[in-house]
């Protein structure tokens, strides 16, 4: 059974569908040593920054998938420093190809949810710090990769790459 969403949750669910490939149009041409260039020391680099807008987005997808399965219960954040992931997980070296693909699916799945479940976008997670709806949600998942999209966006014009 599919949903009738709005046109505002249509267009944000169209941005976060959207995501991965404007981050992969942002990647792509890149050089493995244009991927480790910064915005300025002590930055991230292009490929740390790229790692940190995926694993944060599979930590977005589990919030997010819990919300439209247990609308409503309380879901305990386990705590998440960016860069002891980047460090542990060797962000620094890593390819970019495997979390690319994860990155799509896992939106895709989101909205085909947010899409057939009703009233998915109003559900709710609650968590320590208080409570959100999944569309709060999405609209948050949007502006963190938009903004770290952003970044990549400014080191290239940095660089002229």
């Amino acid at each position: 059974m599919r949903q009738s969403l709005s046109q505002t949750d249509s267009e944000l669910l169209y941005r976060y569908n959207l995501a991965p490939s404007k981050l992969e149009e942002t990647l792509s041409n890149l050089s493995d040593s244009d991927l480790d260039r910064r915005r300025a020391e002590g930055k991230w680099t292009i490929r740390e920054i790229a790692h940190h807008i995926i694993e944060c987005d599979l930590n977005y997808f589990q919030i997010n998938r819990y919300a439209l399965a247990n609308t409503g219960l309380t879901y305990f954040f386990n705590d998440f420093d960016p860069y002891i992931w980047n460090n542990n997980l060797e962000h620094k070296v890593r390819s970019l190809q495997l979390e690319l693909q994860l990155f799509k699916l896992t939106r895709e799945y989101i909205t085909d949810l947010c899409k057939r479940l009703p009233n998915a976008m109003d559900r709710v997670l609650v968590h320590q710090n208080g409570r959100a709806t999944v569309r709060d949600a999405i609209y948050h998942d949007n502006q963190h990769a938009y903004h770290h999209i952003e970044q990549i966006l400014e080191t290239r014009r940095l660089h002229n790459i």
